[in-house]
C-alpha cells in the first residue's frame, strides 16, 4: 500500500475531501504568508536602519 491506494469514489466523498484540503492549504499557507509579508517588512525596516 503506498500514495494513492485510497481515494473517494462518491461524488460527496470527493465534495468532502476537497473541503478538507482547502481548510489544509488555508491552515499552512495564510499564516505562511503573514510570517513572510512580517518577516520581508522586518527586513526593510532593519535595512533602512541600516542605510541612515
Amino acid at each position: 500500500m503506498g500514495y494513492g491506494d485510497v481515494y473517494p469514489i462518491t461524488v460527496g466523498g470527493r465534495i468532502f475531501t476537497f473541503f478538507i484540503l482547502m481548510i489544509g492549504l488555508g491552515f499552512i499557507s495564510v499564516p505562511t504568508g503573514l510570517f513572510a509579508a512580517a518577516l520581508s517588512k522586518a527586513r526593510e525596516h532593519d535595512s533602512d536602519k541600516v542605510s541612515t
